[in-house]
């Protein structure tokens, strides 16, 4: 009974002549998840097929909206909002068209909010969209079309680039 008390006694003393006070800072910054961009609309085509060039050549003609999804998938539960940021390469003098580097001259590519096509996304522009909260998804539901900005046109193919970066919140 002594010899505990004694050792009792003994580490009690050691422990407090060793402990000391410091003070820790502990920083950090929490951070939505990503999501994942759905396999079907990574590097999508919008196919035009073919336009007329007569339809074409008058400044300001455009081709039909053609609609196309970007999906994003496997939301974390604390993702609740999507930020796209639009860009690519601006057509020369209208930083709100697409230029396009195929055959085709003069014409370029428009590209706006499917469910209302006055709200172009321009270089630069962004759009936000909400998760599901239940399925866990974004969609980004987006119409394109050829557009003639000057009317002087040549014919041939038509290849432009979309590029959507995503911020998560």
């Amino acid at each position: 009974m002594k010899y505990n008390l004694i050792v009792t006694i003994l580490l009690s003393t050691v422990c407090s002549t060793m402990a000391n006070a410091e003070n820790v800072a502990v920083n950090g910054r929490i951070v939505a998840s990503p999501c994942t961009v759905d396999a079907a609309s990574a590097s999508q085509i919008v196919d035009f097929g073919r336009v007329k060039k007569r339809d074409m050549q008058q400044a300001g003609n455009a081709s039909d909206w053609r609609p196309f999804q970007v999906s994003l998938i496997n939301c974390p539960p604390t993702t609740s909002r999507v930020t796209a940021s639009f860009t690519g390469m601006p057509f020369p003098g209208d930083a709100t068209l697409y230029a396009s580097s195929g055959t085709a001259l003069g014409v370029a590519v428009q590209v706006a909010q499917d469910a209302d096509k006055s709200r172009i996304q321009r270089l630069g522009s962004s759009m936000v969209v909400d998760v599901d909260p239940v399925k866990h998804t974004a969609t980004y539901a987006l119409s394109a079309r050829l557009f003639s900005p000057n009317g002087d046109i040549a014919a041939g193919d038509v290849n432009s680039q979309l590029l959507m970066s995503f911020t998560y919140q």
